[in-house]
């Protein structure tokens, strides 16, 4: 009976992993430092079709107030969008290496161009799917798709991009587009679309 009750404790404590610490903290920062009043976490997959047509207009409104408003971005690779996770792994690379503008530059591009990853894609094998996504990023960006292919074809960003999605999942994020300010998971702007939808919220505190 002791065995049976060692062995269900060792189960239950493999199964209940902690999240790790990152080296450093999740997301691409858009914005002003952490010591503004306001700061919007954003979480999105890059293969959502909600998340793609709720960022222009955020993006937009963030523009217009990126005086006071800090957004933090955070790739969710969703296990039912199937490519996800390699195309969020082509994003963190980008993010890495480039920066923020070549980062949305490459967000924007897959955004507008869902279909390829969500549809086109579910014929190809890795390699092609690789090479695809090297190629896109380098329409996206200009960067050389040579050094995308060999960033997917290593292990240097799959922790890193495991590490973020344990990051939403401690964040009891289960699904995008999903949002937090100051900390605080607010449904309703799951649902917000338009640049009206987020200047009447941000008015209205």
């Amino acid at each position: 009976m002791k065995v049976l009750v060692l062995f269900a404790i060792t189960c239950l404590a493999l199964g209940q992993q902690i999240t790790p610490v990152p080296p450093t903290p999740d997301g691409q920062v858009y914005g002003p430092g952490p010591d503004t009043n306001y700061t919007l976490d954003v979480f999105y997959d890059h293969l959502c079709p909600y998340s793609a047509q709720a960022f222009p207009n955020l993006y937009h409104y963030w523009i217009n107030n990126q005086y006071w408003l800090r957004m933090v971005l955070h790739m969710v690779p969703l296990p039912y969008h199937y490519y996800s996770f390699d195309v969020t792994r082509a994003g963190r690379f980008l993010q890495s290496n480039y920066g923020q503008t070549n980062f949305t530059a490459f967000l924007t591009w897959v955004f507008n161009h869902q279909s390829r990853y969500l549809e086109t894609a579910q014929s190809w094998d890795q390699p092609t799917l690789f090479s695809s996504l090297a190629s896109d990023a380098n329409v996206a960006t200009g960067i050389d798709p040579a050094l995308v292919l060999n960033a997917l074809t290593t292990d240097e960003f799959e922790m890193s991009t495991r590490l973020s999605w344990k990051y939403a999942m401690s964040k009891s994020i289960s699904g995008t587009p999903t949002y937090m300010l100051n900390g605080v998971i607010v449904p309703a702007m799951g649902g917000f679309q338009t640049y009206q939808d987020w200047q009447t919220f941000f008015n209205s505190l």
